[in-house]
């Protein structure tokens, strides 16, 4: 069924497409009347733009022109600076003081021209209305920042000239150069507006010129008090956290009026007074409660003195009791001081100073003997000092060597390196000390260590020590014989013995008596006959022979 109406389609198609001539044959038939194509005519001519139609004598009104012409304006206002100078000569001015910017305007605008070669005041190349406003951060001005006037004619006929009052800016004084803009905005008298903006460059001069260059102009001095600290010291050098000092200072009125009602506020915060609303200054104290504290904390008044009047040129010496806080680390502390003053207007000012308080942490040791030294050191015997060092602080100490010396006597063994001790430690040595005289003795110490400022410094002590007197040498003593007589040798000295060496020779030697002068003559005869004993070696002379026999020297005795 699909297939018999696709081709149903089909040949209706071809059918239609057979029947289309004829059809055509049959309208021509209908019309017939033959028509030659039609002759090709040239494109229009262009019009030129701004082509106005030649109507005759028809006369338009003056200045009309159709409305679908677009009219070319040639003539307008074109202002320019024609010449500017200072007050100083040039185009340069001083560092400081005032000067004057003297600049010509002119207008370079083409008026409409006319056969009486009169401009008309309405011509459309007049400025109008004009308005120039300055702007510079090199300079202030004076006048105002902003001067007008009326009008500039055309044609450079009439140009105008002022002058406009500035000063170099203090911020730019150390300047060569600086610039001035004019941002100038005008009409024409049509009403049409028009801006332009105009750059002055000024130089500025640094050193003395030459030629005809004006000589610097001085600022006028301005007459004000100024308190200042010279100096200032402390009565204990150094501090240490917990110590109470005197803070001396030395003020003096550098200024070039006199200072009244000073006030010295330690630790600054201090204010010259309020304002109302308006911004009028208003009567008010001194206040230095806000001042800094925490560090260095006044004792005995509060931290704001009244110094009185201070001329100028006069120099004070106020003193006050401080402390420092004892939970305040080693370091370098500002302390901030204010000065609260009015000058000879009665105009209140503040001069505000900074000084630097340096605060250390140093050793804090004990020497002390860690023995009993009751009669242990004698004069001019050698004997051992027990030394003892103990760190006291709250922190570590790391201590280089210690030396001891004594002006009392010589020391050796003198001198160790301690180290590090901690709170509470201690560390013992042991010199040997040698008295010249007895009495009281003094030893000294000295250790090296390095501050909180990488300083060396040295911690010096001492201590006493009680010298007994030296001990007695037992003088020698005669030998006597049996009957305590002293013995005599051959010269008929006494002959002494030593209490320190009783015996030389190793063996007690009995004492021997010196036979009487009938003895000796009686000897004698017997060693002349070749008996008895000889007087001079105390052998007896006939070795069988028994009796009294004497030892040499001439000591007698018996023979056991």
């Amino acid at each position: 069924m699909k297939k018999n109406l696709q081709i149903a389609l089909i040949v209706t198609i071809l059918f239609g497409l057979a029947a289309l001539p004829g059809l055509n044959q049959q309208g021509h038939a209908m019309n017939s009347v033959w028509v030659d194509p039609p002759t090709e005519t040239p494109a229009p001519t262009q019009v030129p733009w701004g082509w106005v139609p030649d109507n005759g004598n028809v006369v338009y009104p003056s200045g009309w022109v159709p409305e679908n012409i677009v009219q070319q304006v040639t003539n307008r206002p074109l202002l320019y600076i024609v010449d500017y100078h200072t007050s100083l000569g040039g185009k340069s001015v001083n560092p400081y003081g005032t000067f004057g910017l003297t600049f010509t305007v002119g207008n370079n605008g083409r008026p409409t021209p006319d056969a009486s070669e009169v401009i008309s005041p309405n011509d459309p190349a007049h400025a109008r209305n004009i308005v120039m406003t300055f702007s510079s951060a090199d300079f202030d001005p004076l006048d105002g920042s902003v001067i007008t006037f009326y009008e500039v004619d055309a044609d450079n006929k009439g140009n105008e000239t002022h002058t406009h009052n500035f000063k170099v800016n203090d911020m730019s004084t150390w300047k060569y150069s600086g610039q001035i803009q004019a941002v100038t905005t005008y009409t024409d008298p049509s009403g049409t507006p028009y801006s332009d903006t105009f750059i002055f460059t000024i130089m500025i001069n640094q050193t003395a010129g030459t030629g005809s260059t004006a000589a610097t102009a001085t600022p006028s001095a301005v007459m004000r008090p100024q308190m200042v600290v010279n100096s200032y010291t402390t009565d204990i050098d150094p501090l240490q956290p917990g110590s109470q000092f005197k803070l001396g200072l030395k003020v003096s009125n550098a200024g070039t009026a006199d200072a009244r009602a000073v006030s010295l506020v330690y630790g600054g915060g201090a204010t010259a007074g309020t304002t109302d609303p308006l911004g009028t200054p208003q009567a008010g104290g001194v206040g230095g409660a806000s001042g800094d504290m925490s560090n260095f904390a006044p004792v005995g008044s509060s931290n704001v003195i009244l110094l009185g009047d201070v001329p100028m040129g006069s120099t004070l010496s106020p003193e006050q009791e401080f402390i420092v806080n004892v939970t305040t680390n080693p370091g370098a502390y500002p302390l901030k001081l204010s000065f609260v003053y009015t000058d000879a207007k009665g105009v209140r000012m503040v001069d505000d100073q900074v000084i630097t308080l340096l605060v250390f942490s140093l050793p804090q040791l004990e020497f002390s003997f860690y023995q009993p030294m009751e009669g242990m050191i004698t004069a001019g015997q050698m004997g051992m000092l027990p030394i003892q060092i103990t760190n006291l602080s709250r922190k570590s100490v790391v201590l280089g060597n210690i030396i001891s010396t004594s002006p009392n006597g010589e020391m050796s063994n003198n001198s160790i390196l301690v180290g590090t001790l901690d709170p509470g430690g201690y560390f013992t040595f042991d010199p040997m000390f040698m008295p010249f005289s007895e009495g009281e003795a003094t030893i000294n110490f000295e250790i090296r260590y390095t501050d909180d400022f990488n300083q060396v410094r040295t911690y010096n002590g001492s201590l006493s020590v009680n010298v007994n007197p030296p001990m007695e040498m037992p003088t020698p003593y005669p030998m006597l014989d049996e009957n305590g007589n002293p013995v005599l040798d051959e010269n008929g000295n006494p002959i002494m013995i030593d209490p320190m060496n009783p015996f030389p020779d190793g063996n007690p030697q009995e004492p021997s008596s010196q036979p009487g002068f009938f003895a000796r003559i009686w000897n004698a005869i017997k060693s002349f006959f070749g008996f008895g004993s000889d007087v001079t070696s105390g052998k007896p002379a006939d070795p069988g022979m028994e009796g009294e026999i004497y030892y040499e020297g001439g000591g007698g005795g018996k023979l056991p």
